[in-house]
């Protein structure tokens, strides 16, 4: 009996065995129960002050809290977050930022290097995000830079909304829905040079009966500088917002005119305010794993860890002033990405 005892004991550990070495061949190794784990970690943006708000913010969502812990774990209340996070992760290189609104580490592991305005755009970007994050739905109103309104006694209504972070929103009587698009960098250098000089204002208050057929436009400038707008630096934001409507009004129709409010087609702008359509769209065949619930908050970072090495890149803070054209360098860095 004791013998029988001994060669079962001896099969069975003879079976273990070959279970182990069969994972190990089909290089999996044994089983262990998978617990779900938060996002990989693109960029880290630290504000406020002590104690500091800390994010964390990957393709899949928002870890958030205080500098320290708890985090908590959380899926864009935006969907287009995600895209917006895989398209800056795909074209930009890794920098560091620092400034008064917060400080940034950007893990990004594109080729092109983000200028000083690219990299204030993904600091607002971010800070938008964190926002949305901590109130557990979309902020439109936060952010928002210009609003731009043209109508008319004909039913005519068309309206352009510009944001820190430089997406623009286009919407019209008649559309079945909004219109999306981001500047291109040289223009929203020159838009961040405006907010950062100029005084808020608005005009076309409306208190002026417009003329018969005459269209009435409106616009109002969330500028936090201290001169006051002058009129020629008004009509040049209002060009640049019809402009942009223009713009977006053409890629809704899918052609290369845009008529106007008396109906007669014009020939649509070259695009020069806009990123092209498809910069920041995912190519099909890419898809996001996005997690279908939230994982279990992460563990507070120790205060011991060391800080993860990144490329050595200059620290910056906001600069007002205009950069050269590179429009160029940008098509052909992001062509090669």
């Amino acid at each position: 009996m004791q013998r029988l005892a001994f060669l079962l004991l001896i099969l069975a550990v003879a079976a273990c065995g070959e279970s182990t070495s069969r994972d190990a061949r089909r290089g999996q190794g044994p089983q262990q129960p998978k617990s779900p784990a938060a996002p990989d970690v693109d960029i880290e943006l630290r504000r406020g002050r002590e104690p500091r708000e800390l994010v964390r913010i990957g393709v899949g969502g928002v870890v958030i809290g205080p500098e320290g812990g708890p985090l908590v774990w959380k899926m864009f209340p935006q969907p287009r977050r995600a895209d917006d996070a895989w398209y800056f992760f795909r074209v930009f290189a890794p920098f560091t930022l620092q400034t008064r609104e917060g400080d940034v580490v950007f893990r990004g592991r594109g080729a092109a290097r983000a200028d000083p305005t690219e990299q204030r755009m993904i600091l607002e970007w971010a800070r938008q995000v964190a926002v949305e994050a901590a109130s557990g739905r979309g902020a439109a109103a936060y952010g928002l830079m210009l609003a731009w309104h043209q109508g008319g006694p004909t039913g005519i209504c068309e309206d352009v909304v510009l944001y820190l972070t430089g997406e623009v929103v286009a919407t019209a009587c008649g559309w079945e829905r909004e219109v999306r698009g981001r500047l291109d960098p040289e223009a929203l250098s020159r838009v961040y040079g405006w907010f950062d000089r100029l005084m808020p204002f608005q005009t076309g208050d409306g208190e002026e009966s417009p003329r018969p057929g005459q269209l009435q436009m409106r616009l109002v400038f969330a500028g936090r500088g201290t001169r006051a707008p002058t009129a020629s630096s008004q009509a040049e934001i209002q060009s640049l917002a019809a402009a942009v409507f223009g713009e977006l009004a053409a890629r809704r129709r899918g052609s290369v005119s845009v008529p106007t409010a008396a109906g007669t087609p014009i020939a649509a702008p070259a695009p020069r305010f806009l990123l092209p359509p498809d910069a920041g769209v995912r190519p099909q065949g890419i898809l996001l794993e996005l997690p279908e619930k939230p994982p279990p908050a992460p563990s507070p970072p120790r205060p011991s860890s060391p800080a993860p090495s990144l490329p050595p890149s200059p620290t910056s803070s906001y600069s007002p002033s205009f950069l050269p054209p590179r429009s160029a360098r940008r098509s052909a860095s992001r062509s090669g990405s």
